[in-house]
């Protein structure tokens, strides 16, 4: 025989009423212990399955920014245009496609895009990491440039 120490006023209650007293603190217990579980690294639902494809390496630039290296780069140097090439942010450039280093006065302007190269091709500016060959923006000519 099994002997429960209750509380003060619970040893009133009829058996029914503490079954379902216990019941319903172990059913609580229960569902603690498996949020626990969850949170503490348990894998995720098999539903949330990471991308596909990891995503594209973006430069963000303000449009002041891409005014500064449009106008530096398609005004004041003379580099030879690109005939072929990607133009989507993302894409990998082909090793053919020559890079150039972005100015120092773009540079000094803009630094946060110091570590990309460009190439150009249709009047656009084509920035590209040059860890991975990646473009990370495209800046195109304005119909005011």
């Amino acid at each position: 025989m099994t002997f429960f120490l209750l509380p003060r006023g619970l040893n009133r209650l009829p058996r029914a009423s503490f079954l379902a007293l216990a019941a319903a603190l172990g059913l609580t217990a229960l569902c603690v212990s498996t949020a626990n579980v969850q949170a503490q690294g348990a894998a995720p639902p098999a539903t949330t399955a990471p991308p596909a494809v990891a995503p594209a390496p973006r430069l963000t630039l303000t449009a002041e920014q891409e005014y500064i290296i449009r106008e530096i780069v398609l005004k004041d140097l003379n580099v030879e245009k690109e005939n072929s090439g990607p133009e989507t942010v993302g894409d990998v450039v082909p090793d053919d496609v020559k890079l150039h280093p972005l100015p120092p006065d773009v540079l000094q302007k803009v630094p946060q895009a110091r570590s990309h190269s460009f190439y150009i091709k249709d009047d656009e500016i084509i920035l590209v990491s040059p860890s991975d060959r990646r473009i990370a923006n495209v800046i195109k000519k304005k119909s005011t440039d």
